[in-house]
């Protein structure tokens, strides 16, 4: 694992981006993609940014 050093307006955009693509890949599901893996790995990120400084 590595670990990068991000600004707070970098880490503010990575979350934006991430919270967007999970509520894409919602409506994906709700059409009847199957879209679980990716679904829950975007959930990980999101969360683990939570934990970023």
């Amino acid at each position: 694992m590595k670990t990068l050093k991000l600004t707070e307006q970098e880490l503010a955009t990575l979350k934006a981006v991430l919270f967007t693509e999970i509520q894409r890949v919602k409506k994906e599901k709700a059409a009847g993609a199957n879209v679980d893996d990716l679904l829950e790995q975007y959930k990980k990120a999101f969360e683990a940014l939570s934990f970023a400084q």
